[in-house]
């Protein structure tokens, strides 16, 4: 599994920042991203995908435990569908290989 930090080694190995530049490089990257999906907007990288926000409409809903009913309030999530590069990629791979 890969995290930011080791994100951010990955970078440094492959451009000419020291591992602390490419950490902050990787840590402004993110909150660029949220930035705008907190105000709306989509962030499309061709080649790799796109990250948007989705609202969720209210549904009705039951409590397992007391079988009670109850409105689900409306709520935003964040969504990514992925690029036909990367499909065809991911599709290529066998299951043998790790992800």
């Amino acid at each position: 599994m890969v995290n930011k930090k080791n994100l951010s080694k990955k970078l440094a190995r492959k451009t000419f920042l020291n591992q602390k530049e490419a950490g902050m490089v990787v840590e402004e990257l993110f909150d660029i991203i949220l930035e705008e999906i907190k105000e709306g907007e989509e962030i499309s990288i061709v080649g790799f995908g796109k990250f948007y926000g989705y609202e969720h409409a209210a549904r009705p809903v039951r409590n397992p435990k007391t079988q009670e009913e109850m409105t689900l309030k409306p709520y935003r999530s964040l969504r990514f569908k992925c690029s036909n590069v990367v499909k065809k990629l991911l599709k290529e791979m066998t299951y043998s290989e790790e992800l």
